[in-house]
Parts: structure tokens; C-alpha cells; sequence
């Protein structure tokens, strides 16, 4: 599943959007990208995005992705709480 992820840093006037995003991540000092996100894209290239003073918006497909791959893992569906 693909989704579109939208961000801006302080000061920016204008949200920046990335498409076909498949996947993102949030580096660690293990790994040497602490303070980034990382977007994963659908042609397997990546972006790297300071996380101090950036905002980031993420289409609903992301929470799908997330849920979907959720329930693969437990092996059973999960209930969604809507608010009312």
C-alpha cells in the first residue's frame, strides 16, 4: 500500500509533499540517523527529514498499512475504535 506524506519546518509557508511513500521510520542513534525520518519510496529510493522543527502529515493510507500489517501479525482482525 502507498500513501502521500506531508511536511514543512518552521518558518516554511508551504506544506511539501512527497507521493508513493511505502514505508517511513524514525532513525536511532544504533543506526546513526537519530532526529530523522525516514521515508521509504514505492521505487525503493529514500529521503531523509530532520525531525527538529518539522511537522509531518500522513494520509490515512498509512493508518491502513498499519493496521493491516497489525493483523497479519496477531492472525485475526482488529477492532477500530471510530469516535462518535
Amino acid at each position: 500500500m502507498i500513501y502521500t506524506v506531508k511536511y514543512k519546518t518552521k518558518g516554511d509557508f508551504f506544506w511539501k509533499t512527497v507521493k508513493r511513500v511505502k514505508g517511513d521510520f524514525c532513525g536511532s542513534e544504533a543506526d546513526g540517523l537519530a532526529g530523522i525520518r525516514v521515508l521509504i519510496l514505492e521505487d525503493e529510493t529514500r529521503m531523509e527529514i530532520p525531525l527538529s522543527s518539522t511537522v509531518f502529515k500522513f494520509s490515512s493510507e498509512r493508518f491502513l498499512l498499519i493496521r493491516q500489517n497489525m493483523e497479519k501479525e496477531a492472525g485475526q482482525k482488529l477492532p477500530v475504535n471510530t469516535p462518535t
